[in-house]
């Protein structure tokens, strides 16, 4: 039982797929991930003085809370007709991570800059990165989609895939948890170096295998969409760039396939050598990782079939 609880199904990575890329995201009173931030938002204001230990603590009860979650849905849908498990199962594997939503939100940037409307483009900007927009030049904030579309594609997707293949859906909560985590506390501000410190470091490890793996895939479909051979030479020269010793992998990847400056001023410049990147670009961006998403599920459902022959053999 403890065996079929952590084991991922070719069928739930199939329609939680599907259900994304038909429907999006779920209303927030029903989005599991809107959940997880309400609790890590009600433990922050628990009353402990030492903010490190509380950091710890919030990082242990809502990883273990999400752990134990995705165990007792595992249990509860092998208790009830299985066409309705498997929607279940997937709808909550599809909370861990986000194609469309993200494709579309850089898209609606790239239109409102196609029209001329830069405040708008700032404005919606800041629903994908965490820096100031209001003075970013048009280029400046091209490069800003572009860094998190590359970015997001992997904690935003291939992240939690692999987590589910290793552990099935109690192993995607988990590290959705720690993502959603680092997002709402781990920054390197006063309020948030102590508390934050612990989530942040964990979601660091966890992230560090399917970061090296982005090159892989962004690579893949830069056979189709960009450029190779700059995909591989600017992600191996430039990954050390950036602050975060992950982020830099799959940016300086699509920095290369795009053959695009990103620049995140004061901070760091991936493909120095090339052009400033352009409202165009994002659709250039969108449709690389896109291209890299459908190789990374393909790639899953090929190891989960694979997988299930053998067991079956």
């Amino acid at each position: 039982m403890l065996f079929s609880v952590f084991s991922p199904g070719l069928e739930v990575l199939f329609l939680a797929f599907a259900m994304d890329i038909l429907f999006g995201e779920p209303p927030g009173a029903v989005h599991p991930v809107v959940w997880m931030g309400r609790g890590i938002k009600y433990l922050k204001g628990l009353p402990v003085q030492n903010r490190s230990v509380l950091g710890i603590l919030i990082v242990v009860v809502m990883t273990g809370a999400s752990l134990l979650a995705g165990i007792l849905i595992m249990l509860g849908a092998s208790l009830i007709h299985e066409t309705a498990a498997l929607l279940v199962m997937a709808y909550f594997l599809k909370s861990t991570f986000s194609i469309r939503m993200l494709l579309t939100t850089s898209r609606g940037i790239m239109e409102r800059m196609h029209s001329g409307d830069i405040n708008e483009a700032q404005e919606a900007l800041r629903a994908l990165v965490s820096r100031d927009t209001t003075q970013l030049e048009e280029h400046q904030v091209a490069s800003g989609v572009i860094e998190s579309i590359s970015e997001n594609f992997v904690d935003g997707i291939l992240s939690p895939i692999l987590f589910y293949i290793i552990l099935g859906l109690p192993g995607a909560l988990a590290y959705k948890a720690v993502n959603t985590l680092d997002s709402m506390v781990g920054y390197r501000n006063k309020e948030f170096i102590e508390l934050g410190r612990p989530s942040a470091r964990l979601d660091d490890m966890l992230n560090w295998i399917p970061a090296r793996l982005s090159l892989l895939f962004i690579g893949a479909a830069a056979l189709i969409t960009g450029s190779y051979k700059g995909a591989v030479i600017i992600c191996l020269r430039d990954n050390n760039l950036t602050p975060s010793p992950n982020s830099g992998w799959s940016m300086a990847a699509a920095a290369g396939a795009l053959g695009v400056k990103l620049e995140k001023p004061g901070h760091y410049v991936l493909g120095k050598e090339f052009r400033k990147p352009e409202a165009v670009d994002i659709e250039r961006a969108a449709k690389l990782v896109g291209t890299a998403t459908l190789m990374l599920f393909a790639w899953a459902i090929g190891v989960l079939y694979l997988s299930h022959v053998n067991i079956l053999m």
